[in-house]
């Protein structure tokens, strides 16, 4: 399920419920997340459990590092309301400009 035909794992899934004992809101905090995500092509943010993440946290991942890391796919999943509203929000901000 998270390798590739070669055997090589390309493919992750990291339920923050499991790392954060309150929602996550730094900057700081998305950046130890994202610490070695480079070395897989698709990710899955799984966020059950999380009812909020604030916008630091959010655009770090969203914008900053997807816009370094174009080729990983990064897909959340899981969502409360409140969390996609903020995922929306930091990826529209990067597209009005």
């Amino acid at each position: 399920m998270f390798s590739d035909v070669d055997g090589g794992f390309t493919k992750t899934r990291i339920p923050l419920k499991n790392i954060y004992e309150t929602y996550p809101v730094s900057r700081s905090q998305a950046k130890r997340l994202c610490n070695r995500l480079e070395n897989f092509m698709e990710v899955e943010l799984d966020f059950a459990e999380i009812e909020e993440i604030g916008q630091g946290f959010a655009h770090q991942i969203f914008c900053v590092f997807q816009n370094d890391h174009p080729g990983i796919e990064l897909i959340p999943v899981n969502m409360s309301t409140e969390v996609e509203k903020m995922i929306y929000h930091v990826k529209q901000s990067i597209n009005s400009l």
